[in-house]
This record gives structure tokens, C-alpha cells and sequence, in this order.
């Protein structure tokens, strides 16, 4: 994470803090004891989901006025501007959700709308924001057509000009937002399928659909419909010769959506650790013996560890799973089948019920 987003990660803590406290702890003067009525007001008119990108959308203004006080000072000294700020600037009174007093006068328009931590203000209608900026929208519109009178002219204009903008957004993507996505690659003899789904229950039910219609494969005597999906996709990865499962979570991103980071995203696996008591001291052995060969005369990537080794999961061709024995190849699918990428094979992991242990 930059320096640059961390601060206003800081920011974006202390905005909250401080509206909280303003709400339970304020001062025993009459406008702070108002300000704090107005608060309970509010989180009782939209709730707390739909007030909070409302008050982190403040971030960006309040770092801008923060340099333009003192661009040296390290912002966590003084971290009680905020509540001055905040005292300055935020009409809590406002009847459906709290503004700032330089976006009712017309200024600053383009920060109006809530824009997320670490990203640039909004450039117009059509930026992308998140689900829970457009939630809080929502909330904003369910209030205004319950309070038609209560909306002034500056308030509705701008309302109009955010729902025009929600609908500019979905009528350009159908995926307004981005979202996260479970998905999963099944390599077998005749090629790889691909599955996708938007939670890990529907994921695997796909995944269970496809191993019980090649449940013969797996050499299991059990009715797979009689089994839960955890079950089957672990009993036919775990007992099938040659098929593998790979999962992974990924991100979907509309396209269009500005970074929020200027860095590379990092590539991220999982792994597994069990014990070593799983391999025979044969197996350990020949796995001590590899990590010391050439990588490219070893009959299978892998690396040492202090205590062990780092072995991948990933299926392998007929002619490279001849040169394993058997224990290595049923550690390898019992992590493939639960969508590790990796195992690490360590003299102090824990022992799973479901593998054979080996005492040595």
C-alpha cells in the first residue's frame, strides 16, 4: 500500500471515529448535544450501511484541506482537525442525509457524489462506484419520495443527477460494480472445464454435478447421490488416477473502472499444510534428493523448507506421475481436490484423518 493511500485509509478511520463520537460522547454545549440529536437522526433514517460511503466520500475534500493548512505535518499529530473540519463544513440537519455546506452552495459539485478510499474524486455521472455507494443512493431516493416537501431544489437537482448517472452506469455495463467470483478449472483426459459461480456453495454444487457423472471413474462403490458435494468432489479427486481440480477466487472489475492503486496486483495461490508423517521415509527421501537437482532434471517442482518441502498439486502427464510413488501422488490429489495449489510438507503440520500416517 502507498504512503499516499494509507493516509487516506487514516482519514477515512478518523471521519468515522469522529462521527461517532459526535453521536455518543459530545459536549454538554447546546450544539453539540443538537449536532448529536441530528447524528441519532440520521442513523436512524438511512442506517448506518448507507450513512457510511456517505461520510467516507468527505475523504478526498478533507485531505485537500488538510495540505492546504500545513503540507509538512504528519496528519496523525493532529488528527482532531477532522472534528473542526467536520463542525465547519457538515449540515446534519439536512432532512435525509448529512451534506456538506459547500455542495448546498453549488461548490465542489464534482465531489458530491461518494467516492471510494484511495481513488480519485469522481470525474462525472458515468464513474463507477461501488455497490455500497449505490445502496446509499437508494436510500437517498427512498427518502426523497417519502419526504416530497421536504426535498429543496439544490438537493433534488442533485439527486436526479445521480440516479441519471446509476442509470447511465447499468445501461452501459450490466455490471455496474466490481464483484468477486468463485471458480474453479477440472483438468481431465480430454481437456479442462471451466466453472464459475458468485459463491463457493454453487461453485462446488457444479463441480459435485460434473464428479458424480463420472463417478464410475473415481473406483467408489457408493451411490454418489447419496453423498453431500464436499463428499463426492473429495472421494473422486482423491481417488481418481489422473483428474485434478483447481479453485480460485477472482475479481471482476467493469471495464472502464479506474485503479485504485497504481502498483501490479500481486499474485496470491493456496497451499496446505500437513505433516510429514504422511510420506513414507522412502518418499521423504527421494523428496530430500530431488531439492538438491537441477530444476530441470527433477521429475517434479518442488522446494525445500527448513523442515520439508513445498510440493504443487497440479495434475501431471502419465509419464511424470510414473516417477512418483504413491503416497506423494495421493497427498498431491487430496490437496488438489480441496483447491490448494500447493502443499507444504512439514515435520510439524497436522495429520488428517483421511491420509495414511507412516511413523518414522
Amino acid at each position: 500500500m502507498t504512503s499516499h493511500a494509507s493516509f487516506r485509509l487514516e482519514i477515512a478511520a478518523c471521519l468515522w471515529e469522529t462521527v461517532l463520537n459526535f453521536r455518543d460522547r459530545p459536549p454538554t454545549d447546546p450544539d453539540a448535544l443538537q449536532r448529536a440529536l441530528a447524528i441519532h437522526r440520521a442513523f436512524d433514517r438511512i442506517g448506518a450501511d448507507a450513512l457510511r460511503p456517505i461520510v467516507l466520500s468527505w475523504t478526498p475534500k478533507i485531505e485537500r484541506a488538510w495540505q492546504d493548512v500545513d503540507d509538512d505535518c504528519p496528519f496523525g499529530h493532529d488528527w482532531a482537525y477532522i472534528g473542526r473540519w467536520m463542525v465547519e463544513n457538515v449540515d446534519w440537519t439536512h432532512p435525509h442525509h448529512p451534506v456538506l455546506h459547500s455542495d448546498m452552495t453549488g461548490q465542489d459539485a464534482e465531489q458530491t457524489s461518494p467516492t471510494a478510499i484511495g481513488e480519485e474524486a469522481s470525474s462525472g455521472p458515468t464513474d463507477t462506484v461501488s455497490r455500497q455507494e449505490h445502496l446509499a443512493l437508494l436510500a437517498r431516493a427512498r427518502s426523497a419520495i417519502e419526504y416530497p416537501d421536504d426535498l429543496a431544489n439544490q438537493a433534488r437537482t442533485q439527486l436526479i443527477a445521480e440516479i441519471r448517472g446509476a442509470e447511465d452506469r447499468i445501461e452501459r455495463s450490466p455490471l455496474p460494480w466490481p464483484v468477486h467470483l468463485h471458480a474453479a478449472a477440472i483438468e481431465h483426459r480430454y481437456g479442462t472445464n471451466i466453472h464459475a459461480a458468485i459463491d463457493e456453495a454453487t461453485l462446488d454444487a457444479e463441480i459435485a454435478t460434473w464428479c458424480r457423472e463420472w463417478w464410475k471413474e473415481a473406483g467408489d462403490e457408493r451411490d454418489p447421490a447419496t453423498l453431500d458435494d464436499e463428499t463426492v468432489i473429495a472421494v473422486y479427486f482423491d481417488g481418481h488416477p489422473s483428474d485434478g481440480c483447481a479453485k480460485d477466487q477472482l475479481q471482476v472489475v467493469p471495464p472502464g473502472l479506474k485503479a485504485t492503486s497504481t502498483s501490479e496486483p500481486v499474485e496470491m495461490g493456496r497451499y496446505c499444510v500437513l505433516s510429514t508423517a504422511h510420506l513414507t521415509v522412502q518418499t521423504a527421501g527421494l523428496l530430500d534428493g530431488w531439492a538438491s537437482w537441477p530444476p530441470t532434471e527433477r521429475p517434479i517442482d518442488i522446494a525445500a523448507s527448513v523442515y520439508g518441502w513445498f510440493v504443487p498439486t497440479r495434475s501431471l502427464e502419465e509419464a511424470c506421475q510414473a516417477q512418483l510413488p504413491a503416497d506423494l501422488l495421493r497427498l498431491m490429489a487430496f490437496g488438489r481436490s480441496r483447491g490448494f495449489q500447493f502443499l507444504l510438507l512439514d515435520c510439524d503440520g497436522d495429520r488428517s484423518d483421511d491420509l495414511p500416517v507412516h511413523d518414522w
